[in-house]
C-alpha cells in the first residue's frame, strides 16, 4: 500500500512539473531569448551559446533579422520590429535555436 501511495504522489508531482513547464513557454521549447533594438547586432559566438565556428544560419523571417559577419564571427542584426526564430549549426553538438525579438 505504501508503494502505491508513493507512486501516485510521484505521478502527481511529475504532472504538475510538466504543466508548469508548458506554462513557461520558451523555456520548454529550448529557444534562447534575444532582445534587440533596430540596428543592434547580437554576436552569436560571443554569446557562449554556440561553439564556433557557427555555420548554416537559418531564420524564419528575413524581414526582421539580417545575418552579418562581425569581427567575432556570425551576428544577427535587427532590421525591423517583430519576433522570429533563428537556428545556427555548431561545430560541436546540435543546432542552437534563438527566439529574437526586435523592438
Amino acid at each position: 500500500m505504501k508503494a502505491i501511495i508513493t507512486v501516485v504522489v510521484g505521478l502527481i508531482m511529475f504532472i504538475l512539473f510538466l504543466s508548469d513547464a508548458k506554462a513557461q513557454g520558451s523555456k520548454l521549447d529550448g529557444a534562447y531569448p534575444v532582445e534587440l533594438q533596430t540596428g543592434e547586432t547580437f554576436k552569436v559566438c560571443k554569446s557562449g551559446r554556440v561553439v564556433c565556428p557557427a555555420f548554416m544560419p537559418i531564420c524564419d523571417d528575413a524581414k526582421i533579422i539580417m545575418l552579418v559577419d562581425t569581427p567575432d564571427g556570425l551576428g544577427f542584426k535587427g532590421i525591423a520590429p517583430g519576433t522570429t526564430l533563428c537556428s545556427v549549426g555548431s561545430s560541436v553538438g546540435p543546432r542552437r535555436l534563438f527566439r529574437i525579438t526586435v523592438h
